[in-house]
């Protein structure tokens, strides 16, 4: 099988166990009567976990190859769907937490940087990549909650386990691509930030502020928002399915654009215009805007992947990469311990109006950076 093609077969695999994960676990927490503050703390786990995970992934397998990488995602998506089956208690739910983390930092340290090399460094192919992302993840989300109705939370976890087998299985075909003896020097040399350009430098700090962004409507929020406006969980999964295919489709479509810098202003323009209403809205409208979101979505991944492919070297795709995902989710991390507490107190209004206006620094500043 042609390697980019079993990549983004396993990534289809391991989004769609993303997308129901993505539903069904708030609601499985939400029914196991944790609180939403502890939600919160445990949601916040993985980010760190992930990017803590992927950095060092990152590195090795620059040296290493990236083979070995994909086949532990897939035994740790077993590891992870099998604890979720068992889990009752919040420090359970956290260790299901920290192993998907790990999971989802081993593919990640290793999959675009993979397709990157297989296709001469050109950024389109991480478009496809996003795309088969979103269709993946809306497809999950779109079954989860009738997974959960079928074969209840634990027999829902137990599918997104078997899942982990196949992307075991299919990330063997892969060839091993090994390029040379780890060296620590080197690796070090790869992570100095002081040999990195003003422009990466800047930009860590943008992903930050976009990291926060992105927790404070991220992870369980919208899951739960749509269960407080009494939506069901089959209802939740149509609404955030739909969501992920109209990002998908809209970020193919996008994709033929050479405009990087306006699709990243406009985007962003929307994006703070969604979630300020989203804030304040209810029932059928706050379903709609989360549908419509989509759109946005769609076109803000373009400028995102763009940016990847412009500011990152060659030599060293998964370290650079990494590095800046680093920013992206420690600042997704601190939002969404945060946002649990805030909910809990302020109600959900508060983290939509802080996601909309900490996003208005990453896409103003991407913009006037990127000229």
């Amino acid at each position: 099988m042609n390697q980019v093609r079993t990549v983004l077969l396993i990534q289809f695999l391991n989004s769609f166990v993303s997308g129901v994960l993505g539903i069904a676990l708030p609601l499985m927490m939400k029914e196991r009567n944790v609180d939403i503050v502890t939600i919160g703390f445990v949601f916040a786990s993985m980010p760190l976990i992930m990017q803590f995970g992927r950095m060092f992934f990152a590195t090795v397998s620059d040296f290493l190859g990236r083979k070995i990488f994909f086949v532990s995602s897939g035994l740790l998506g077993v590891v992870s769907g099998l604890t979720y089956y068992l889990a009752q208690r919040p420090l359970e739910f956290l260790f299901g937490k920290v192993t998907e983390g790990t999971r989802e930092g081993s593919l990640w340290a290793v999959n675009r940087a993979f397709l990157l090399e297989k296709n001469d460094g050109h950024w389109k192919i991480l478009v496809y990549l996003r795309t088969v992302v979103y269709i993946a993840f809306a497809v999950g989300s779109l079954l989860a909650g009738f997974f959960v109705v079928w074969f209840l939370y634990e027999g829902t976890m137990l599918v997104c386990a078997l899942f982990g087998v196949f992307v075991a299985l299919f990330a063997l075909l892969l060839t091993s691509g090994g390029k040379e003896r780890f060296s620590m020097e080197k690796a070090l040399q790869f992570l100095d930030f002081r040999k990195k350009d003003r422009t990466f430098k800047i930009f860590l700090v943008l992903f930050f502020t976009m990291g926060v962004s992105f927790g404070f409507r991220g992870g369980f929020v919208i899951p739960l928002f749509l269960d407080k406006n009494g939506f069901a969980a089959e209802m939740i999964g149509l609404i955030y399915g739909v969501m992920i295919l109209l990002a998908g489709l809209f970020s193919y479509l996008f994709s033929k654009s050479s405009q990087i810098r306006q699709l990243i202003l406009l985007s962003g323009a929307l994006y703070s215009v969604t979630f300020l209403l989203l804030g304040f809205s209810g029932s059928i409208l706050a379903g709609a805007l989360i549908i419509w979101y989509g759109f946005v979505e769609g076109m803000a991944s373009i400028g995102q992947e763009g940016i990847l492919s412009k500011i990152c070297a060659k030599e060293c795709y998964g370290t650079d990469i990494g590095l800046l995902m680093m920013g992206l989710h420690v600042g997704e991390s601190l939002s969404l311990a945060l946002s649990g507490l805030l909910i809990s107190l302020l109600g959900f209004a508060v983290p939509f109006v802080l996601a909309a206006l900490t996003y208005v620094i990453f896409y103003v500043g991407s913009y006037l950076i990127l000229k």
